[in-house]
């Protein structure tokens, strides 16, 4: 789904996370993250058909970090597209941007952040040849892992900004502050340096109903829900607290949602 700017939001606001360090449970992974982070991060070939080993060697030293902090990992990856067509909209938008950063880097030779085209492939037999548990969801895979997160009581490992609005009772841990690569030893036991949030830390913070959230992902704008084709429109700035900067639009959107205690209430007086 993708709230817009809602993980900037939460960069200016990072006591909102509480610093953990993982180890001994399990953990779901958002994969087709993980791909895009570990490929990305790693400064590997972009624009000359890949390196497919060096690729392999790192999906191989991640799994062998969380075995040796005793982290089972089971990884998720997304399946086809929405069969409803509500979401090609963003599609279609996404890969005119990917041709456009495509030409750019032909003819920059500079990396745009194209994922070489057999990059998932290897990242799942990959995993496969390690017996990481993979599955492969029809359609996206966000739902699904936020179901099986509150089954088995365990975190997420993503930087999708859908995860922030899911209710997951052990926490999100977001991708950019997963240190898996400063791993401490402390005594018999290593860990992983991460921070965590939940959204009761998120309503804490920002003072607002937890029952609220999905109406603020909807009003904030995303895959599915496109605020230019909204009739009525919306300045949600104007309620921001002063100093808000370039995230001023959220924080103006949550001050409007602060006095109400349910979801038909707020839809309701901004369309009645």
């Amino acid at each position: 789904m993708g709230v817009q700017g809602l993980t900037s939001l939460l960069e200016n606001h990072r006591r909102i996370y509480r610093e953990v360090r993982l180890t001994g449970r399990r953990l779901l992974i958002d994969g087709n993250n993980l791909i895009y982070l570990l490929y990305f991060n790693s400064g590997l070939d972009q624009n000359h058909g890949g390196e497919y080993a060096a690729f392999t060697a790192l999906i191989e030293k991640f799994v062998k970090v969380l075995r040796d902090c005793q982290i089972t990992p089971y990884v998720v990856l997304d399946g086809g597209s929405d069969i409803s067509g509500k979401k090609n909209e963003t599609v279609t938008h996404r890969a005119e941007d990917c041709i456009k950063r495509a030409d750019r880097a032909a003819q920059s030779g500079r990396h745009q952040g194209i994922l070489p085209v057999l990059a998932k492939q290897v990242f799942r037999q990959t995993l496969w040849r390690l017996d990481v548990p993979v599955a492969q969801c029809y359609g996206e895979a966000d739902p699904e892992i936020a179901a099986l997160a509150r089954e088995w009581q365990c975190p997420v490992l993503s930087r999708d900004s859908d995860f922030y609005i899911y209710d997951l009772p052990a926490g999100l841990l977001p991708l950019p502050h997963f240190q898996w690569e400063a791993v401490v030893r402390s005594g018999s036991k290593s860990y992983i340096p991460c921070k965590t949030y939940s959204t009761s830390s998120f309503c804490i913070y920002f003072n607002i109903q937890r029952q609220l959230l999905p109406a603020f992902a909807a009003l904030a704008g995303n895959d599915y829900v496109k605020l230019h084709r909204l009739q009525v429109p919306i300045n949600w700035a104007q309620f921001a607290p002063a100093g808000s900067g370039n995230t001023g639009c959220l924080e103006g959107l949550l001050c409007w949602l602060h006095p109400f205690q349910s979801l038909r209430r707020p839809l309701r007086r901004r369309w009645g």
